[in-house]
């Protein structure tokens, strides 16, 4: 019944004859894709409101006044009739082609758009085949640097407004804006502004045709030179998709690859072009041991027997928790699972654990659940406030700004509590400014309101009362400390997220690590445990995770009090900070991490008696390392990365592995073998089955349910082995 109402509900339209069903405020456009007719468009985008500044979607309407009608911005209505390809139609288009080539440069053959141009595609179909016009063509200076990134050549704009648009109501920073008008009319930066946003790239994707240029791509190659790979972004937690274009093996280019459950079809600078480590020349070819003061080269046999053979020896004369590890955020799940597993269950040791936010446990105590967010990322948008504590999502998780901006323009209020200036502040309805690690006091001068809202049901957190009673002189101290102000605004906020429809509060992870805010995401969880900000839509609560496979690590058990799955072990191990600062460990294997950077001087302790690295480069820890192994990036391989809101995602392979490099759970494989335990694994997939057997959170997933856009995880169900 339910099916049947939802199809009476579609609107009933002809196009070219062919009988349509679409939702009601379809665009004739849409419909028109839906029944497989093309449409030529070039200022419309589906992801902005429609313009119908280019006039080249023009179709005839029956019964509708003055024909063409453009499809970009006229809604479908039922019994509508469409025709696409009249005399009239097609004329119009003609002319719109002839007008739009008038002064275009015949620089195809050296334009990097060519192969992938509307333009050159919509004039090889629809176009008029001939010029009337013999004058001269208009010239301009050419190609002008609109930012280190991104270059403009005026000659070859068509006025479409795609990039002007992206950044007036997308990216909402009027980085690029229309100068002039009439035939003057060009695309330009504004007067004392500069297009410096992180989402600039993005202008040259949109663009149909070859004005913006990405500086990094400018004639580097030829798109049907490309082998195109649909995988994951690897640069921070949002886990964005992109399209891996290569040429021999090397990264030309990311593109966007559109998932409006994660990225809204958009890309972060960072995303689209920081991969140059990828076809660094500094990559690692070859195994590296230490011999007399330096690391030499050595066969992959070579440097398995040595560490097994080291690290039986400081076992035996050590024992077993002597041996620690150190993962990765940025390595696969698969590869995290087996890194804990050799620790774990091949060597024995409880100590392994990553780079994270301090969490207090490796579940929430008052739902129960993983630290992590608990909302998705399109309920954010959904959302009616979103509150920052201690983050900026425009310089660490980059697209979930413009998940957040997108909230604003559907009515959402923006709240910013941060020591330091962020780029949404000019946005935000609320900022209150306080001082560095004092977020966390901040979230319990909230809680402390909260209890005396009458509205208040505390019911099954009654020890709450008690809890804040008991830090009533701490949090007096902060209100005096911030100020009337501040103060009245967290109040306020309190009381306003009592009765908010659905709000999202969300606070960096790496904040926690801050002196003072070591209770931050505790607080924030309660914050939104009692203004009951859970399961409902537009509502949640969690931590910014920093990288690509950072809740991956911790869903796989790369934590020293917790098991894959989150389940409980019987003795904690070391901790991170514990690893590196005591002087218990003498053998400490490091996959894909560089924890020298966290230490004061750089320096890992120097009672280690084996320090083990797999890296890509030759990175600070990795020259400290005893045996160096030489892994390859995420380009090179496949495997499964859990994004911040929990969406398992597949990477897959675009170029061929570096000659004598090999993937994480290659290397991990070798050297079970070499300490006497055989792994039958042939590849990532046996792996993630092995993982759906034992993790209540991928309970039943499989290589192939990943698909093109991965699988969200939302609750723990029942594993057959744990």
């Amino acid at each position: 019944m339910p099916e049947e109402e939802k199809k009476e509900e579609l609107v009933h339209l002809t196009i070219d004859g062919i009988p349509v069903e679409v939702p009601p405020g379809t665009l004739v456009w849409a419909a028109a894709q839906k029944a497989g007719i093309e449409i030529p468009i070039y200022c419309y985008h589906q992801k902005m409101p429609p313009l119908g500044a280019c006039r080249m979607c023009f179709v005839e309407i029956e019964k509708m006044p003055k024909p063409p009608q453009t499809s970009c911005t006229t809604p479908v209505a039922e019994g509508m009739v469409v025709h696409t390809k009249t005399e009239k139609v097609l004329k119009a288009r003609r002319g719109t082609l002839e007008f739009l080539l008038l002064n275009h440069p015949l620089d195809c053959p050296i334009c990097d758009k060519a192969g992938e141009c509307d333009l050159q595609d919509f004039t090889l179909r629809h176009g008029p085949g001939n010029t009337r016009f013999d004058l001269h063509k208009r010239h301009y200076e050419k190609p002008i640097p609109v930012s280190d990134d991104v270059l403009l050549d005026r000659e070859r704009c068509i006025l479409c407004q795609r990039c002007t648009r992206f950044s007036s109501e997308i990216s909402m920073d009027n980085g690029l804006v229309m100068i002039s008008r009439g035939y003057r009319m060009e695309v330009g930066t504004a007067p004392g502004h500069a297009f410096d946003s992180v989402f600039s790239g993005n202008t040259t994707e949109i663009c149909p045709v070859g004005a913006l240029t990405a500086s990094t791509y400018r004639f580097k190659a030829r798109p049907w030179e490309l082998k195109r790979t649909p995988s994951v972004c690897n640069n921070c937690s949002v886990g964005c998709n992109a399209r891996i274009d290569s040429r021999v093996d090397r990264v030309m280019r990311l593109m966007s690859r559109n998932n409006d459950a994660i990225d809204d079809g958009w890309l972060c600078n960072r995303g689209r072009w920081e991969f140059e480590y990828v076809n660094s020349p500094q990559r690692l070819r070859t195994p590296l041991i230490r011999r007399n003061g330096q690391l030499t080269k050595a066969s992959w046999d070579e440097a398995w027997l040595f560490i097994a053979r080291r690290l039986k020896e400081i076992v035996s004369q050590h024992g077993k928790q002597a041996v620690a590890g150190i993962g990765s955020t940025r390595t696969t799940n698969e590869e995290a699972y087996l890194f804990q597993k050799l620790l774990r269950d091949v060597i024995g040791t409880r100590n392994v654990d990553h780079y994270h936010g301090s969490f207090p446990g490796a579940r929430d105590q008052l739902t129960g659940r993983p630290w992590a967010m608990t909302n998705s990322i399109v309920d954010i948008e959904k959302a009616s406030h979103v509150v920052l504590i201690a983050s900026d999502p425009y310089q660490r998780q980059p697209i979930l700004n413009l998940r957040i901006k997108k909230a604003l323009r559907n009515g959402a209020k923006i709240i910013v509590i941060n020591s330091a200036d962020t780029e949404l502040d000019r946005l935000a309805a609320l900022k209150l400014t306080v001082p560095q690690g004092s977020e966390a006091m901040a979230v319990k001068v909230m809680l402390k309101q909260l209890l005396n809202n009458a509205e208040l049901d505390l019911s099954g957190h009654e020890d709450v009362r008690d809890s804040i009673k008991r830090e009533d002189q701490a949090i007096r101290a902060v209100e005096d400390s911030f100020g009337a102000k501040v103060t009245t605004g967290l109040q306020e906020l309190a009381d306003e997220l009592l009765n908010a429809k659905g709000a999202v509060i969300l606070y960096d992870e790496m904040a926690t690590h801050v002196p003072g805010n070591e209770s931050l995401a505790a607080n924030a969880q309660l914050l939104a445990v009692l203004t009951k900000q859970l399961d409902r839509p537009g509502a949640g609560v969690g931590p910014l995770f920093e990288d690509a496979n950072s809740l991956g690590a911790r869903d796989m058990g790369l934590l020293p009090d917790a098991l894959p799955g989150y389940r409980t072990v019987d003795e904690p191990g070391l901790t991170y900070d514990e690893i590196l600062s005591g002087s218990q460990v003498k053998a400490l294997l490091v996959m894909g991490a560089n924890p020298a950077r966290h230490l004061p001087d750089g320096k890992l302790p120097s009672s280690l008696e084996l320090l083990v690295v797999q890296e890509l480069l030759l990175t600070e820890t990795a020259q400290q390392a005893d045996v160096v192994l030489p892994a390859v990036s995420f380009a090179e391989k496949d495997g499964s990365m859990t994004n911040v809101d929990h969406h398992v995602q597949a990477i897959r392979r675009a170029l061929r592995p570096l000659p004598g490099a090999k993937a994480d759970w290659e290397i991990l494989v070798g050297l079970a073998a070499a300490l006497g335990e055989t792994w039958t694994y042939a590849s990532p997939r046996d792996v993630l089955l092995e993982i759906a057997d034992n993790n209540p959170f991928y309970a039943g997933l499989s290589w192939e349910d990943l698909g093109a856009q991965g699988v969200r995880i939302v609750q723990e169900q029942e594993v057959a082995h744990v």
